[in-house]
């Protein structure tokens, strides 16, 4: 009951457009699940099983080669879904990215079977997945787009917007190793631009954390 009750509050508060009849079937087979900052949420090759809905918390989706070198795809907040691991759960079953939460995070996770069920029976559910997918997409097409067309400065400046915007805070907790990690590039290119940005007092580089003051 406790479950239910709280299930309820977070799809009212996150996903307020889920029809009645749609809250209902989430009740009866949604689990709210808690995943700590940094634990690993979802791995590359990981059979998808769960439909993960975000209510709380931040969670960074990438991909990553065997030299464990990083490309940022996006983030998912409170309200949102990983249209990926939709993707990937429908086609073979097994997961395409990571996902791991920058903040304590909490998700209501639904069965996968129910992701193809409930599109004929539900509107809202239907819109939210498609909506899920354009979203995803056009975020794609923007890292594609950083990658063959930006130089890496620009790449940097589109990399600091999106995580400040994701984290509600223009503190980024995180090291220069982790961002030429995400961008694919090197610590030293990536020192050496963030220190020309902190001379034009874009930026200020604490330990472990920067602060990015640009629009």
């Amino acid at each position: 009951m406790e479950n239910h009750k709280e299930i309820e509050l977070q799809l009212k508060k996150n996903f307020g457009h889920f029809s009645d009849d749609l809250v209902q079937e989430i009740l009866a087979h949604g689990e709210i699940v808690f995943f700590p900052e940094g634990e690993l949420m979802m791995d590359i090759g990981q059979k998808v099983e769960q439909i993960p809905l975000i209510v709380e918390g931040n969670v960074k989706v990438f991909r990553e080669d065997e030299d464990d070198n990083e490309i940022l795809l996006y983030y998912l907040q409170p309200g949102e879904a990983c249209a990926i691991t939709m993707i990937c759960s429908a086609r073979e079953g097994f997961s395409k990215i990571k996902a791991i939460p920058m903040e304590d995070t909490r998700v209501i996770v639904l069965p996968i079977s129910k992701l193809d069920e409930w599109m004929p029976k539900y509107k809202s559910w239907y819109y939210f997945v498609m909506d899920s997918y354009q979203d995803r997409f056009e975020e794609l097409l923007k890292v594609v787009d950083g990658i063959a067309f930006k130089n890496m400065d620009e790449r940097l400046l589109v990399y600091l917007k999106k995580s400040i915007k994701a984290n509600g805070s223009t503190t980024i907790h995180t090291t220069h190793q982790q961002i030429a990690q995400e961008l694919n590039s090197s610590r030293e290119v990536i020192g050496r631009l963030l220190k020309k940005l902190e001379q034009k007092g874009l930026v200020r580089i604490g330990r472990n954390y920067l602060e990015y003051f640009g629009k």
